[in-house]
């Protein structure tokens, strides 16, 4: 019974806005939860206790970020129960987030960049090929995730303005515009698909290709060249680069991000820029000699 209830709740997640990326968490994770409760015998959702939750969340001693993947499709998944009237009360919301310690983030370097970029422009004789080498330059110029890179519909694309509209967390849509080189790669790939519609990025199936297909390409390429290769990566150095000439602001907007916060964090102190700002510091021209004799 509880397997149907969850298709139930992941075919609501379609209407109410859920992206495809949170879709696979909540599948993934509540399918799990409904295999883990089989050893408890339950018979109905209502004798669900906190307890029952607490020992998923903890079950094979997970990360925290794991942790934090549970506990999130947990709530989301009682609130429907909720909402449905089917529960009276959403005991998942009391099962507090695990603390993860914030690190600075990675970024590659000018050199790892440009090894990166040459091997995948190596394989651009081919479909496949030149798909994948799309992706990773919206990825290394644009920094945007990979989630909104993979929703890229045809459409969305207008070479003539070199604009996109980007589909964000939450459904949010926004416009932004494409470096020329960009664009050109882009001309010629489209004009390849023969076709003005759909998903940008197809499988080998013709299917929207995935973020598990992405990773694995990744995961190829790291092993080939010696770096590790993540899309955040990508997204780190594109925010630092981008800071460096645009500030702040323009890095915001380009992201994606609602709050000037979380831009910094993906974006390292530029020194060059702060030796600049020091030397047009106005005490820094102050005539020390001439004050002490006064």
């Amino acid at each position: 019974m509880l397997f149907n209830t969850i298709s139930d709740f992941l075919s609501y997640g379609k209407t109410y806005g859920f992206s495809s990326r949170s879709l696979e968490v909540f599948a993934s994770m509540l399918k799990k939860f409904a295999e883990h409760l089989q050893s408890f015998k339950i018979r109905s959702i209502r004798e669900i206790t906190y307890k029952h939750l607490l020992s998923f969340v903890i079950s094979g001693n997970p990360s925290a970020h794991i942790k934090k993947h549970r506990i999130w499709s947990l709530r989301q998944f009682f609130q429907y129960l909720k909402n449905k009237k089917i529960i009276k009360e959403n005991i998942a919301i009391k099962i507090p987030y695990p603390q993860i310690n914030k690190k600075e983030p990675d970024s590659l370097t000018f050199k790892e960049l440009k090894i990166i970029i040459n091997y995948f422009i190596s394989s651009t004789d081919s479909p496949t090929g030149m798909r994948n080498f799309i992706i990773v330059l919206f990825l290394i110029f644009m920094g945007l995730r990979i989630t909104s890179i993979l929703n890229i519909c045809i459409q969305d694309i207008d070479l003539i303005t070199s604009s996109l509209l980007v589909t964000e967390k939450g459904n949010r849509k926004r416009i932004i515009f494409l470096p020329q080189i960009l664009c050109s790669f882009l001309y010629l790939y489209i004009k390849s698909l023969k076709r003005n519609l759909g998903p940008l990025f197809l499988s080998q199936q013709n299917k929207k290709i995935s973020h598990r297909t992405v990773q694995h390409l990744f995961s190829q390429a790291s092993g080939v060249l010696g770096i590790h290769i993540c899309s955040r990566m990508f997204r780190h150095t594109a925010a630092t680069h981008l800071n460096k000439i645009a500030g702040l602001d323009v890095t915001k907007f380009v992201l994606g991000h609602r709050r000037r916060e979380s831009t910094k964090r993906y974006v390292h102190l530029n020194p060059d820029v702060y030796a600049e700002y020091m030397k047009r510091h106005p005490y820094m021209n102050l005539n020390f000699k001439e004050n002490t004799n006064e």
